[in-house]
C-alpha cells in the first residue's frame, strides 16, 4: 500500500526494504574479499586460531568473512536476524562450493551453552546500553567453550564524535533517494542515525531510526569483567599493535573466558 505524502512506512533490519537497499548499494567496500582476506593474518594472530576451533560469526549478514575463513580451512557457523541476508549467504556459498551452516537469530538472544571455541563479530557489535552489553557478553560467555575467545571491533568513543554531525544523500534511482543522517548524542554517548528512502513518483517511503551505544574502553573492560571475562587484549583496529586511546579512532578487542 502507498504510503500518503510527507508520510514513513517503518523499516529495520532484516526487513525487505532496507535489506535489499544494503545488498545493491551499501555491502561492497566492507565486504570486498581482497579487504577481508589481508585481515585474516591478524585474525588468526589475535585470536590463536586453530583448525579444531568452532566460530561463530555473529552478524554475519551475507557470510562474506565465514567464507574467507572456510577457505583457509577454518569451521564456520554464521548467524544473522536478516532472512533476506542470509539467503544471498547460502546462495552465494552454495555457488562457491563451500560447506558454512547459516542459522536465523538474534546474538542478543543467543542461548548456547559451551557451544563454540570463538565468537567473532566484525562491523557488526552493536548495544544500545550499558545494560545491554552486560546481557550480550554474559551471553557470549555462556556460549564459550572453556578457554574460548571473543572478538569484536568497536570505535573509541572519546574520537567517534569527531564524525559526527553526518549526512549523505544519494540518488539511487531516477525519482528514487536514500537519505542517511547520524547526530551524536553527549548526554547518552551514542550516535542516533536515520535512514531515509524517499520515492518522489511512487510516494512509497520509509524510514529507520537507530541508536548505537559506544563505551569509553575503561567501561567496556568493566562490562567484560561483569560478564566473567578475566583476560583481554586492546588492539589497534586489524592491527597486532596496542591501542593507543589518545590516537587511535578504533580498536578491535579479543577476549578470553
Amino acid at each position: 500500500m502507498n504510503s500518503p505524502s510527507g508520510q514513513f512506512n517503518r523499516t529495520d533490519f532484516g526487513h525487505e526494504v532496507y535489506d535489499s537497499w544494503y545488498l545493491e548499494h551499501a555491502r561492497h567496500n566492507f565486504e570486498a574479499r581482497d579487504f577481508i582476506e589481508k585481515h585474516i593474518p591478524f585474525y588468526e594472530k589475535a585470536l590463536q586460531l586453530s583448525k579444531n576451533d568452532n566460530i561463530l560469526e555473529a552478524g554475519c549478514g551475507i557470510g562474506s568473512y565465514s567464507r574467507e575463513f572456510v577457505r583457509h580451512g577454518y569451521h564456520v557457523i554464521g548467524m544473522d536476524l536478516s532472512p533476506n541476508f542470509l539467503s544471498e549467504a547460502r546462495e552465494v556459498t552454495q555457488r562457491e562450493n563451500l560447506e558454512i551452516e547459516f542459522i536465523l537469530g538474534d546474538y542478543n538472544e543467543m542461548s548456547f551453552e559451551e557451544k563454540f571455541s570463538v565468537i567473532f563479530f566484525e562491523g557488526s557489535f552493536f548495544y544500545k546500553s550499558r545494560e545491554g552489553l552486560v546481557s550480550l557478553l554474559t551471553r557470549i560467555h555462556k556460549a564459550l567453550t572453556p578457554k574460548g575467545r571473543l572478538y569484536f571491533e568497536h570505535p573509541n568513543q572519546s574520537k567517534i564524535v569527531d564524525g559526527f554531525p553526518m549526512a549523505n544523500l544519494s540518488e539511487i534511482e531516477k525519482d528514487v533517494f536514500v537519505l542517511q543522517t547520524g547526530e551524536y548524542d553527549e548526554n547518552d554517548n551514542g550516535s542516533r542515525n536515520t535512514w531515509l528512502k524517499i520515492d518522489i513518483k511512487t510516494q512509497e517511503h520509509y524510514k529507520c531510526d537507530f541508536f548505537l551505544k559506544y563505551l569509553s574502553p575503561d567501561a567496556i573492560k568493566n562490562c567484560l569483567a561483569a560478564a566473567g571475562f578475566r583476560d583481554f587484549h586492546f588492539y589497534k583496529k586489524r592491527r597486532l599493535e596496542d591501542f593507543d586511546p589518545e590516537n587511535d579512532n578504533g580498536f578491535s578487542l579479543v577476549a578470553k573466558k
